[in-house]
């Protein structure tokens, strides 16, 4: 029998209607949106078909993207009770899906299945970061580029990383999302699983496109993806070590607008390589920024952009910060700080539904994720309160921090007094 096929936990419903208008997936995706995810999901039933199959792959999706809304739902076990809850039943073809067959199933299907969605929800982002001028336009081709680590629960030898270089025998089961993130919309894109014997780089190197702006921090940087992104006609804008040498040729004059952001100097030069590594040969330019939080501290900045003025590569890469955030978010609001797959496909699965989660909350309440959009959307998901009347509330919660964040940059900003 395949992997997955366990009939006496998995029974098919006998005698049930024809499936309904999914009302509580309605009620988190909104009925304009719903229709994307509906014909996805009837695609999906006839994928992976045997004879013996009981738990097809659009339930396995529907309970994913259910239990994604619900924080506590962070367990096989959990998933298999929640998936006999009545309104839950309503959106599935099965009695219950038991958390074996449900681990089986996530190890066979293939995640790329659910891309087109992916693709579909991205396409009707609106672009929600309102800048305008120069950094406005850079924006529309930037991309955030990071990866950070989830922790496993169990033995996955394609996971295994060396947790301490003192400790011999200490190995941390680990799968690291490489991630890259649209800077005007902030949505994630180019989203990889990856284990032991890979890197951020590696993953970086596979997505690169002809005419958009990479922007990375120092644990991106490397000869090698420098001489990808020039062989690929991508710009950078990548923040390097202090230990990296580069031999400056030219200084070029700061402006005021430079000096005020904190601008140290602007020069172009190569960069230095080492009997093991040869540096790339083109002229690239070097931006040394004050960091305003760490006093004492120098931002070195990489970029082969010679037209971009000094303080907006400064800019530029604060931008950064979002990915960070939106990692965060997927970490501590979203609760997805531990994967519920030992294999390399049923994580991407999961991660998979948290992207096409996060898209939905883009378009059904039309501004970015946040920790109070996923708790509101999370009452939305229990039946405690609609769509309708969760917007006002969110409104209201979103203004009076956009209203402090502004305070405290007023206050930030404002000469200290001298006693």
């Amino acid at each position: 029998m395949e992997a997955g096929a366990k009939p006496q936990e998995g029974r098919r419903k006998r005698g049930r209607p024809k499936r309904g208008p999914a009302p509580k997936l309605a009620a988190l995706t909104g009925r304009k949106h719903l229709q994307s995810v509906l014909q996805l999901r009837r695609k999906l039933r006839k994928a992976h078909a045997h004879p013996n199959r009981t738990l097809f792959y659009d339930d396995v999706l529907t309970a994913l993207l259910l239990a994604f809304f619900n924080p506590v739902m962070r367990s096989l076990r959990m998933i298999e009770d929640f998936s006999q809850c009545p309104l839950v039943q309503d959106e599935l073809e099965v009695d219950r899906i038991c958390k074996s067959t449900l681990s089986d199933t996530q190890r066979i299907l293939d995640p790329s299945l659910l891309e087109p969605l992916i693709e579909s929800l991205q396409a009707q982002i609106p672009h929600l970061q309102k800048t305008d001028g120069p950094l406005g336009r850079l924006l529309r081709r930037m991309r955030l580029v990071d990866g950070s680590f989830f922790a496993l629960a169990g033995d996955v030898q394609w996971a295994f990383r060396r947790g301490k270089a003192w400790a011999e025998n200490h190995d941390d089961r680990f799968a690291r999302l490489d991630l890259q993130l649209c800077a005007q919309s902030g949505t994630p894109e180019c989203l990889e699983i990856n284990g032991k014997g890979t890197s951020e780089v590696s993953a970086a190197k596979r997505h690169i496109e002809a005419g958009m702006i990479y922007v990375a921090d120092r644990g991106i940087f490397s000869f090698a993806y420098i001489e990808a992104l020039l062989a690929g006609e991508a710009d950078f804008i990548l923040r390097i070590k202090t230990s990296q040498k580069f031999t400056s040729h030219e200084t070029r004059p700061l402006s005021a607008q430079d000096r005020a952001a904190g601008v140290l100097s602007d020069t172009c030069g190569v960069l230095t390589g080492d009997p093991y590594r040869h540096a790339p040969a083109a002229t690239l330019r070097e931006i040394l920024i004050a960091d305003v939080r760490n006093p004492g501290h120098v931002i070195r900045l990489l970029t082969n952009r010679l037209d971009v003025p000094a303080y907006l590569a400064g800019e530029v890469y604060r931008c950064r910060w979002q990915i960070e955030l939106f990692f965060r978010w997927l970490k501590v609001h979203a609760n997805f700080r531990h994967v519920i797959s030992h294999s390399q496909k049923g994580i991407t699965l999961g991660f998979y539904v948290a992207v096409i989660g996060t898209l939905l909350m883009y378009l059904h309440t039309g501004r970015k994720v946040s920790k109070y959009a996923f708790g509101m959307l999370t009452m939305v998901a229990s039946g405690e309160a609609t769509l309708e009347q969760i917007l006002p509330i969110l409104e209201r919660r979103e203004r009076a921090c956009d209203m402090e964040r502004q305070r405290l940059a007023r206050k930030k900003a404002a000469p200290k007094s001298v006693a």
